[in-house]
């Protein structure tokens, strides 16, 4: 190994190969996230009557796509500290397009909305299990009732929810199409 000669890449160059995989992997975990998304939607869709709770593994693994495809869509933009972030419109050769930050920010909204799917589901499966062991009990009995009520209401909150995930996938397809597009410039 003595005649191995080590290559020294330039800093400019390094970035750049870095950003370029960064951006290859947003996009498959973005697919993969899309994917995940629309094979839960046809679940939820479909007419037979489902638990929650089994459902929650799919949900884990649609929040862990997005928050990796998150990742690496903020690594995609993000620089070291040296070097300036500056915008495609100033420098066309390691400028960041304003669209690949505002993907950015809608996977943080999807992330968070999915978040919040897995809370509720995880909260509510305590709540009836809790109210399992205690079904004998007059003051358990007057707040089950309460529960199942709200149980009803949120069922409505949570189609609204699952909805707009589906119409912010709507705009981020448009907004990662655009991306494919001028990132194959």
């Amino acid at each position: 190994m003595a005649g191995t000669v080590k290559l020294q890449i330039p800093p400019s160059q390094e970035a750049m190969r870095n950003r370029t995989y960064n951006c290859q992997m947003r996009n498959l975990y973005y697919e993969k996230s899309n994917y995940q998304f629309r094979k839960l939607k046809k679940t939820l869709d479909s007419d037979k009557t489902l638990n929650e709770s089994e459902l929650l593994p799919d949900f884990h693994e649609f929040a862990e796509l997005l928050n990796v495809c998150l990742s690496y869509a903020r690594a995609s933009i993000s620089r070291n500290k040296s070097n300036k972030m500056q915008f495609y419109a100033q420098d066309h050769f390691r400028g960041i397009l304003q669209e690949e930050i505002l993907l950015s920010y809608f996977l943080e909204q999807q992330l968070s909305s999915v978040k919040f799917i897995i809370s509720y589901i995880e909260t509510n499966v305590k709540i009836q299990n809790f109210a399992n062991k205690g079904k004998g009990e007059v003051t358990i009995s007057h707040i089950l009732s309460n529960i199942n009520e709200l149980n009803q209401n949120t069922k409505k909150n949570m189609r609204y929810i699952y909805d707009n995930i589906e119409k912010r996938y709507t705009i981020g397809n448009k907004l990662f199409g655009v991306l494919q597009e001028l990132q194959s410039l």
